[in-house]
């Protein structure tokens, strides 16, 4: 009787510890979702196929740390080609979706592929990127992944700052620019644009301008409009058309988490 009990202390204890290495194991990493959109580009641009074939993060290590090998850890290999001119208005694509070992990181790499493209008039030209596969594209932000939580990224893609047209020549050059943040301080700013009748009025352009910087958006077939935005205080009109009216909408707040809609416009 006695060896049956010391026998089931010990499997107890066994199962205790099993349980509890399993909950450290849980508990040494979350969750990072990166999400992609773009901002437009105005023209006669169909397609803008980005091919990424590398996303990887740094990882913050300390001066006592002498083990830099695993600094730059990779979150995706795999071969994936987005058309951002889709991603516009709202419309976002989930680039990565995976666990992370928790810890303080402060950069976010690009690898870019040969396959990049973009279709002008129904035609496809390549996009020549200067050293995209070797060091890629590295952005600075500095996040941290907690123990069981989700840590969202938001990425744009400015179409029309990244693509230069060779000239006299039918060659395209691309030097990706993108904004990254936490989707956490960001927020939207939404609205329509209609002509005095009330029918939507597609390919307007909508600007938010903060300072110096300014991000902008076309309205979709229906006429509306949605910018994803840090929290800030920005300027919101729309160009390209005639207003009925000089609308600018100043000093609008955009807080964190906020989802502000109605900043309308009518044009004649």
């Amino acid at each position: 009787m006695k060896k049956y009990l010391m026998f089931l202390v010990v499997i107890s204890l066994a199962l205790f510890v099993g349980c509890d290495n399993d909950s450290e194991e849980e508990a040494s990493s979350g969750q990072i979702v990166i999400r992609a959109f773009d901002a437009p580009f105005r023209g006669d641009v169909e397609h803008i196929n980005l091919n990424i074939i590398e996303v990887s993060v740094h990882k913050s290590v300390s001066e006592s740390d002498s083990d830099t090998s695993a600094q730059w850890i990779t979150l995706s290999d795999a071969d994936t080609t987005i058309d951002f001119l889709e991603l516009v208005n709202g419309e976002m694509a989930t680039l990565i979706q995976t666990q992370l070992e928790v810890g303080h990181y402060s950069q976010l790499r690009l690898l870019l592929g040969d396959s990049s493209s973009i279709v002008i008039d129904g035609n496809s030209y390549d996009l020549k990127i200067p050293s995209g596969s070797q060091s890629g594209v590295k952005l600075n932000l500095g996040f941290s992944i907690e123990p069981d939580e989700i840590t969202e990224l938001y990425l744009d893609f400015d179409a029309e700052r990244s693509i230069n047209k060779h000239p006299n020549q039918d060659q395209y050059t691309l030097r990706p620019t993108f904004r990254v943040f936490k989707s956490v301080l960001s927020g939207t700013i939404g609205g329509t644009v209609t002509d005095t009748s009330g029918v939507g009025v597609q390919n307007v352009s909508i600007y938010a301008v903060a300072g110096g910087d300014s991000v902008a958006t076309l309205t979709n077939e229906s006429g509306a409009y949605k910018l994803i935005l840090l929290s800030g205080t920005y300027s919101i009109s729309a160009v390209g058309y005639e207003l009925s009216t000089d609308t600018t909408y100043q000093a609008v707040e955009l807080k964190a988490e906020d989802h502000l809609t109605d900043f309308d416009f009518i044009v004649e």
